[in-house]
């Protein structure tokens, strides 16, 4: 907040982004960067994987975040870098879970893109191993 002048202050969608993945270990306040109309893409829209799919609003991907909580140990999280112009951010990375069921690691490189409106992400698209993702959560 602008204290000055009492509006709130505009903040970089690279800054936008790097605060949510800061926040995310507690989902309620991941959710204060998301923004009311949101859409959220993990990995694809369609397919064989509870994951997959368009979550629209914040009531969706309150959703998404919990079934992250609840299905994956996080071993390491990796941001490589961050960059961005003055309404999009592009992230990329790798992480480790654990998948909790099958007590699998699941190790990918990732990439995010994002669009920013009022400080808060109103469109996100997830890259990751979808291949690997399936696998590790197959019960041998």
């Amino acid at each position: 907040m602008d204290n000055k002048k009492g509006r709130i202050k505009t903040m970089k969608p690279v800054d936008v982004l790097q605060s949510y993945f800061e926040s995310l270990h507690d989902p309620e306040l991941a959710l204060k960067y998301v923004h009311e109309d949101a859409k959220f893409t993990a990995a694809k829209e369609f397919g064989n994987h509870h994951f997959y799919g368009l979550y629209c609003g914040i009531e969706e991907v309150r959703s998404l975040l919990a079934k992250f909580q609840k299905d994956l140990d996080t071993q390491d999280f990796r941001i490589y870098k961050i960059i961005g112009d003055e309404t999009t951010a592009f992230a990329w990375g790798k992480f480790i879970h654990r998948v909790r069921t099958t007590n699998k690691l699941f190790e990918s490189p990732w990439a995010v893109v994002v669009e920013i409106e009022d400080n808060k992400i109103k469109l996100f698209q997830g890259f990751e191993d979808t291949a690997g993702l399936e696998e590790s959560f197959r019960k041998d």
